[in-house]
């Protein structure tokens, strides 16, 4: 007989809008099983907007959507049950992080205004339903389903249940001061400095998952390749081949580098690094005094710390700081799953001291957008 019958079990997911991640953690919050698929509505987009925009020009593709996802996570709890064994009724809790047109999908949620400015949102704290009417009656577990809020339209529950997870892991306090980065199909970027959150998001677009989906290789080891391409001569500070490789492109360390995905990699990095920079000023901070800088994602795992600077994406001060901490919103769900009243770090968050940051409305944004359009040498 199996170890797993007669437990109880709960499931996190981290709700991506490339990827999603699912783990399944037995009555101590030990991880007993992890699953890891693409999202199935990169057909209406590649990013959030172009989701929004599906949804609202047709309320047929917002159904598609949610439907995609729901017929997905189910397909892939039925499959880690079977593989272990566990009867439907040990599972007593499933917990979803996403941002926040993701889990406003699954919730059904008008989604018109998450499509322009100012970006009102339905989302205004988590949400606990059963799961029966999430995943429809025919779902054989019956168990309640926590949704996270989110902070902004574009700083989620995600990035929300990150900020819980480094919390409790590196036992962060109001003294402390840090930045975190999770950068993914969409950047988001949190300042913690002197009791205030600083928060803002980037349009990264799909230049670092793209490379992983296309190439099987890290987004981080593009970085590699590419300071090592400027380092040779044969890629400008401006993001230019080398004349006799403008048509052909270049392949450095296995990946093939043409002048599309550099621009690509530029206009992405240009946003982060501004965006950084940003939140740095907005909160007349000097870099030297922030204590810690999180990298979250896939991305981080892997990243080149001495690259990453040497491309102008994090700044030199940041150097001996780095902390890479992996999938934090599926660590954040665990947290949460572990004690409920996590919860209450993701509701209570807008409460707080917090400064929301929209940089397109600041006066010297695109100054530093452009000033960011060069790989550092």
């Amino acid at each position: 007989m199996s170890d797993y019958i007669n437990q109880r079990y709960k499931i996190a997911v981290d709700l991506g809008t490339t990827t999603i991640e699912l783990a399944f953690i037995d009555g101590e919050g030990t991880v007993i099983a992890t699953d890891y698929f693409l999202n199935p509505q990169k057909l209406y987009g590649k990013d959030v907007i172009n989701r929004i925009n599906a949804a609202t020009r047709d309320a047929l593709f917002a159904k598609i959507m949610k439907d995609m996802l729901v017929k997905s996570l189910k397909l892939s709890i039925m499959t880690i049950l079977s593989d272990k064994d566990i009867d439907y009724d040990g599972v007593d809790a499933i917990c979803i992080c996403g941002n926040t047109t993701m889990i406003s999908i699954l919730l059904e949620y008008d989604l018109v205004e998450l499509g322009y400015y100012p970006f009102n949102h339905k989302l205004k704290s988590s949400v606990i339903i059963d799961s029966k009417e999430l995943f429809n009656k025919d779902f054989p577990i019956n168990c309640q389903v926590i949704m996270s809020g989110c902070a902004s339209a574009f700083i989620g529950g995600d990035v929300l249940a990150g900020l819980l997870a480094i919390k409790n892991e590196y036992n962060i306090n109001s003294d402390s001061s840090f930045m975190f980065l999770d950068l993914g199909t969409n950047g988001e970027i949190v300042l913690y400095y002197n009791g205030k959150y600083y928060t803002t998001s980037c349009a990264c677009g799909p230049a670092f998952e793209s490379s992983i989906r296309c190439s099987n290789i890290y987004g981080s080891n593009l970085i590699d390749a590419i300071a090592m391409g400027i380092k040779s001569g044969k890629i400008s500070n401006s993001g230019i081949l080398s004349d006799n490789l403008i048509h052909s492109g270049i392949d450095i360390l296995g990946i093939h580098i043409s002048p599309e995905l550099l621009r690509d990699i530029l206009l992405a990095k240009s946003a982060i690094r501004t965006g950084i920079d940003l939140l740095l000023l907005e909160a007349n901070v000097n870099p030297m005094n922030v204590e810690a800088l999180y990298i979250a994602g896939g991305f981080g795992l892997h990243l080149n710390i001495d690259n990453a600077i040497y491309i102008g994406l994090i700044p030199d001060e940041f150097k001996n700081k780095l902390k890479v901490v992996g999938n934090t919103s599926l660590k954040g769900a665990i947290e949460i799953l572990k004690d409920h009243s996590n919860i209450n770090f993701i509701n209570d968050f807008r409460k707080g001291d917090v400064l929301l940051v929209q940089m397109a409305n600041l006066k010297n944004y695109q100054e530093h957008l452009l000033n960011n359009m060069y790989f550092k040498q």
